[in-house]
């Protein structure tokens, strides 16, 4: 029996070295050469006369305002008109849906109106399920309530 063969408990042949040398200095040259190629993608989109993605200004004027389109002249004023407007609606009458019949009435008399008529509340004993209950409120088919038989008991 030769000595190779004996087992030894380790490992009896390092790691080849130059491949991992060339493996790191490939490694670094390829950082390298892609740290250069983006740095000069970015130069290409900042250069001057390039305009990808964004308005061209000429560089000695200086603007005062945003380029056009504006939307808002003037915040405090469309603010206070928008309010004014939501502020008519919620204390006057008015179509919502005049082909459906369907208006809105002032605020103050709707909250006497629900309080007057107390909210909608389905009886305990209806056998409509909480989904049939909202399919109808959600404008869908009218679901007719179980037969006597049909009912759940209690």
């Amino acid at each position: 029996m030769s000595s190779d063969s004996t087992p030894k408990g380790y490992e009896t042949k390092d790691v080849p070295f130059w491949p991992w040398v060339w493996f790191v200095a490939g490694f670094i040259v390829s950082l390298i050469v892609i740290y250069l190629v983006c740095l000069l993608f970015a130069n290409f989109l900042v250069g001057p006369g390039t305009t990808i993605g964004r308005t061209e200004h000429p560089r000695e004027s200086t603007l005062d305002r945003f380029p056009h389109p504006q939307l808002q002249t003037n915040d405090p004023k469309d603010l206070r008109d928008y309010l004014q407007v939501k502020n008519q609606e919620l204390a006057t009458y008015g179509w919502v849906d005049r082909k459906n019949g369907v208006v809105h009435i002032p605020i103050e008399q709707a909250m006497d109106q629900f309080l007057s008529r107390g909210p909608a509340v389905r009886p305990p004993d209806s056998g409509l399920t909480e989904t049939d209950v909202q399919t109808q409120k959600a404008g869908g088919a009218k679901i007719l309530l179980p037969a006597a038989s049909e009912k759940p008991s209690p």
